[in-house]
């Protein structure tokens, strides 16, 4: 796109820090209590500027909730809406009110830095639905928490989950976006096969492997 020679590009990867990991049952409960938080929750964590596209991912809530004739493992489970709310997009708030979800999705708004891994280790999935992304840590810090994460296809987050740590969706097809959470929520051996290869792929990122990496970039060019 800018004809440079790919060769003198280094990609340096960020890190969770060290205190994202799976938290235990008893932090859990205690922060469930805490923060009023739902039994069962998949969990978004970010702010609600457009690109993170929240509106489309309470279009495939509200499509996930109409599939729920029958009974299914999906059934009872809340979708927790986590980070600091830009007063100038106010637009989620009206949507759930609007499709009948005040019930569903509860709006946590900003969490202190201290509960983030305890309300990662909470949920059940994680899903980060962003039209476009710089990096997407909080996917990162998810799969360190141990736990199975859904996120779009576009931009750097294909690269972060690394191709069979998450599951990816269109994120501009709410169908879609439903379907996942549907198969995650109803697939417990899948869940548990994404906490694994998570975890696993989360390890591969730290900030001694960054520090390397960003050495050997300058050792290449000077």
């Amino acid at each position: 796109m800018y004809g440079v020679d790919p060769g003198r590009i280094t990609v340096t990867p960020a890190a969770a820090d060290g205190r994202f990991r799976p938290a235990s049952a008893d932090a859990i409960h205690a922060l469930r209590r805490r923060l009023g938080l739902p039994p069962r929750y998949v969990l978004f964590l970010g702010a609600n500027k457009p690109h993170k596209n929240l509106l489309r991912l309470v279009e495939a809530w509200a499509k996930l909730k109409a599939q729920e004739a029958a009974p299914s493992a999906a059934a009872g489970v809340s979708l927790v809406l986590a980070g600091r709310e830009d007063p100038r997009y106010v637009g989620i708030r009206a949507a759930i009110a609007q499709a009948g979800l005040q019930n569903d999705i509860l709006v946590l708004g900003a969490v202190s830095e201290a509960d983030l891994p305890v309300l990662y280790s909470g949920a059940e999935v994680f899903i980060l639905p962003s039209l476009y992304e710089g990096y997407g840590l909080p996917v990162i810090e998810a799969m360190a928490c141990g736990v199975a994460v859904a996120c779009s296809n576009t931009s750097s987050l294909p690269e972060v989950v690394g191709g069979d740590a998450g599951v990816l969706f269109d994120p501009a097809d709410s169908d879609e976006m439903a379907a996942v959470l549907r198969r995650l929520l109803t697939d417990g051996a899948l869940r548990t096969t994404l906490q694994q290869t998570g975890l696993a792929r989360a390890r591969q990122f730290t900030w001694q492997r960054t520090a390397e990496l960003t050495l050997a970039g300058y050792e290449k060019e000077f």
